[in-house]
């Protein structure tokens, strides 16, 4: 059978692409590694961002589409691909206005600005109370209709392998299954397959020494990524990457953290004042701890030893409250009593009875962060910080136990991907279109649709409006 429209990845491009070709009474194809479908929505934080919103309107913010790529292009200095973030900004409200007649549950404090990126200046960022799941239970009805009508059929643990074309056009997907190899054929071919976070053999191809420490979703394999390139395509923006803060290796040395399980909240002093120091590998200071951008934080995390640092602090600060009078750990969503478990545990976070037996538990010169805590607590006398312009100081590192928690600079998305031109197109190394072949999701790479900053919402919401695009373009 050749489909009209032929899918690689049910994932959160690939279903809004062919629930809405399907919509229109077109045969859609769609094969997809694992058992299931929703790909990275069963694991992203599921935020989205637009302009011009009912939602915002709702609440007398007076937004526009232009006004949001305004914002954009102040943020990422107006980098990455210009086309595409136009296009995804424009179709971002009709996207968000899907979702809501879908029935979606928007989150009540939504709009709001979020300041674990750098802020926008409205607030344009929302999302549901399940995170990306919320999004995921709209959809998931859509695609069951159309699975059960049968505009579309899903072909499961199919690994997408390979390309070949006929009459000088790509119109066949190469999978291996655990029958062997098949092969599917499609008038137009749309890649979905994701980013590639967990490929670590890749990651380093693209990016050389810089260690890869990755919250991302365990099937962004760069498998498109790579054969798109082995036919010509070409990658791109790679040079945009951009580490998120907070990751927490449960288990040293395995590359692996998660985003919804275990993460400090070091982004930002917005949301928690700093009650603790961060040294690097050499057991010193390297930033004033209440920096509020989470782009400076993240650019002097890059220049440190393996992109790494300790948050240090004692048990006064670990019991403390804010000036609400809640606790707020450093570990994001954990009590004091499940602070201490994760200590005892000595993984990411370790406790000592002294600062010599924590500088031994951690590997720190022992010397050095003897030497910057006491300076610190001087810093703590005299309000002042002479070495980093610190205001925030009232927590001096006094009281055992002490305790130390390992942070990474880590991966939640990936910067570089497949280039497209402005409709979707893959595109060669030459710039000429790859005949047959479409793209949309992180195989773009968020360089494309953020340039080389974090722009809240500007990972989902592409990829949810591009396809949507190409199922009601397509044909």
């Amino acid at each position: 059978m050749k489909y009209d429209i032929l899918i690689v990845g049910a994932g959160t491009a690939g279903m809004s692409c062919a629930i809405t070709a399907a919509q229109r009474g077109l045969k859609v194809g769609v094969v997809e590694k694992s058992d299931h479908v929703g790909g990275a929505m069963h694991w992203s934080g599921g935020h989205m961002s637009a302009g011009g919103t009912h939602l915002q309107k709702e609440k007398g913010i007076e937004d526009s589409p232009e006004k949001h790529l305004a914002d954009i292009y102040r943020i990422n200095g107006k980098s990455g691909d210009l086309d595409l973030i136009e296009k995804a900004v424009y179709e971002a409200p009709k996207t968000i206005q899907w979702l809501d007649e879908l029935g979606m549950e928007w989150a009540p404090e939504c709009p709001r600005i979020i300041y674990g990126h750098v802020a926008y200046d409205k607030a344009r960022t929302i999302y549901g109370p399940e995170k990306a799941m919320s999004i995921y239970k709209v959809l998931l009805p859509e695609w069951k209709e159309q699975v059960a009508n049968g505009n579309i059929e899903c072909h499961f643990e199919n690994s997408f392998i390979g390309l070949d074309k006929s009459n000088g056009r790509f119109d066949t997907i190469i999978c291996s299954t655990a029958n062997g190899q098949r092969e599917y054929k499609g008038k137009n071919i749309v890649i979905t397959s994701g980013g590639y976070g967990s490929n670590p053999a890749y990651f380093q191809q693209k990016h050389k020494d810089i260690p890869l420490v990755s919250s991302a979703y365990p099937s962004a394999t760069a498998d498109g990524h790579v054969i798109l390139e082995n036919q010509g395509g070409q990658f791109r923006f790679g040079e945009f990457h951009l580490p998120s803060l907070g990751g927490m290796e449960e288990v040293e040395g395995s590359g692996r953290v998660d985003f919804n399980k275990a993460w400090a909240m070091v982004l930002t002093s917005i949301y928690r004042q700093p009650r603790d120091i961060y040294v690097n590998a050499h057991g010193k200071r390297f930033i004033k701890e209440d920096e509020i951008s989470p782009e400076t934080r993240e650019l002097t995390t890059m220049q440190q030893p393996d992109w790494c640092f300790w948050v240090i602090f004692d048990e006064t600060a670990l019991n403390a409250s804010d000036e609400n009078g809640n606790h707020n750990p450093i570990i994001i969503g954990r009590s004091v009593e499940e602070m201490k478990a994760e200590a005892a545990k000595e993984n990411a976070l370790c406790m000592a009875n002294s600062i010599e037996e924590l500088a031994s538990k951690t590997g720190l010169p022992e010397a050095n962060l003897l030497e910057t805590i006491s300076s610190y607590n001087k810093m703590v006398e005299t309000k002042s910080d002479p070495d980093f312009g610190r205001a925030y100081l009232e927590d001096p590192i006094k009281t055992a136990p002490f305790y130390a928690l390992k942070v990474h600079a880590s991966v939640l998305v990936t910067f570089g991907g497949i280039k497209v031109n402005k409709d979707l197109q893959v595109l060669d190394t030459q710039g000429e279109p790859m005949s047959g072949i479409y793209a949309a999701g992180e195989v773009l790479g968020l360089g494309a649709t953020s340039g080389s900053s974090f722009c809240s919402g500007m990972a989902i919401t592409p990829a949810l409006g591009f396809g949507r695009i190409l199922g009601r373009t397509l044909s």
